[in-house]
């Protein structure tokens, strides 16, 4: 697994071969915790280990505690979250690809620091294990997503899945690349532990594919990324003598994540002032877009001095 943590290791792993065991000998009970685990993923771990990025900011960028630096800091942000937000009012076909494209890689990034080499070409490694994450949860089961992408972009669910490709066409191409290129970096000595880096792969994979898109987005969502990056916080904060425990981190985190929840209740009041008729999901996704791109250039940072 890509956790440093084995505690964090066993949790992953746990919770996804029972989700797994769930979908196999248990389907109709699987479908009715999807939506309880997919708003406990976003709004318990997903949302907040995104919201301590002003503290984050201070350390990656040397920001004083100052007027100024404060302002130019929320100013800056809230200016990238604005420009999303316009992106989806105004054209959501733009504003989809973008959280696609940034999607991809931040998951990949996040995903790939700890189980690359230093001589390994890294991006070539976010993008592929991005498009991978990516790619599964869009065309694992289209009778889920397509609908949900549709809306999102206000196309006809019906002409939206006529321009897509095959579905299983596509999950056999990712699964095919993603495992040719992943024994080509074994040959290479890209990675720093090969049976881990395929076992997580391939977990994350079967995940994804039996026990369904939401649910294996809410998984990977929380226990793969955002729960890892918060261990990655901390451990960044102990690298510079400071201490960010899971208790403190959440403290820290609740007036954003609060401001974030506004962010959602602000989302329906336009979605129903312009009557696009989007549900509770979509527009749960397109705020994740919202927050997702000012985060990245934080995480990004981070990554790149730890």
């Amino acid at each position: 697994m890509r956790h440093t943590s084995a505690k964090l290791n066993r949790l992953a792993v746990g919770t996804s071969l029972f989700l797994i065991g769930c979908a196999l000998f248990f389907p109709e009970f699987l479908s009715k915790l999807t939506l309880p685990i997919l708003l406990l993923s976003v709004f318990v771990i997903g949302i907040p280990h995104g919201a301590i990025d002003h503290i984050m900011a201070t350390e990656l960028y040397g920001l004083k505690s100052s007027l100024k630096d404060h302002l130019l800091f929320y100013t800056s942000y809230l200016f990238i979250m604005l420009i999303i937000a316009v992106l989806w009012v105004f054209t959501p076909i733009a504003g989809m690809i973008l959280f696609l494209l940034i999607s991809i890689y931040h998951f990949g990034q996040a995903d790939m620091e700890d189980f690359l080499e230093k001589r390994a070409p890294s991006y070539l490694w976010y993008t592929l294990r991005g498009f991978l994450i990516i790619g599964l949860i869009v065309f694992s089961d289209p009778t889920v997503t397509y609908p949900i992408i549709a809306e999102a972009v206000r196309m006809d669910p019906a002409g939206f899945e006529q321009m897509m490709p095959n579905a299983f066409i596509s999950v056999v191409t990712l699964l095919l690349t993603y495992t040719a290129f992943m024994l080509w970096g074994v040959f290479q000595n890209h990675f720093q532990q090969n049976l881990r880096f395929a076992a997580d792969s391939f977990l994350l994979a079967a995940l994804i594919l039996t026990a369904g898109p939401l649910i294996g987005f809410a998984v990977y969502f929380a226990l793969w990324h955002s729960i890892g990056h918060v261990n990655e916080m901390k451990e960044f904060f102990e690298s510079k003598k400071k201490s960010l425990s899971f208790s403190e981190f959440y403290k820290k985190a609740t007036p954003f994540t609060l401001v974030s929840l506004l962010g959602l209740v602000i989302l329906y009041g336009i979605n129903q002032f312009l009557q696009l008729e989007g549900q509770f999901i979509t527009l749960m996704f397109i705020l994740i877009s919202v927050l997702t791109l000012p985060h990245l250039f934080i995480a990004d940072k981070m990554y790149r001095e730890v």
